[in-house]
């Protein structure tokens, strides 16, 4: 049996991203991590997906963020 692939992905934008992690909070299956990305002179850790992650593409971290750094990819257009 084949897994279900999401038909989009968050793609996050960190020149507006505040790393607040609420995105990471409100997941429901946990694909996000934050990670020191290497973005900002304080090193703060900055939302990704995980590596093998379990993204159903349900958007609720992008409808959460408050500045819209997040935005849904159509997976359909990646490949």
């Amino acid at each position: 049996m084949s897994e279900k692939k999401p038909k989009s992905l968050p793609a996050f934008d960190y020149k507006i991203c505040m790393a607040c992690k609420d995105c990471i909070a409100v997941c429901p299956l946990s694909c996000l991590v934050a990670d020191k990305t290497g973005f900002d002179k304080y090193k703060k850790a900055y939302p990704r997906l995980r590596d093998h992650n379990p993204c159903n593409g349900s958007k609720i971290s992008a409808k959460d963020c408050p500045v819209d750094a997040i935005t849904m990819v159509s997976t359909e257009q990646a490949a």
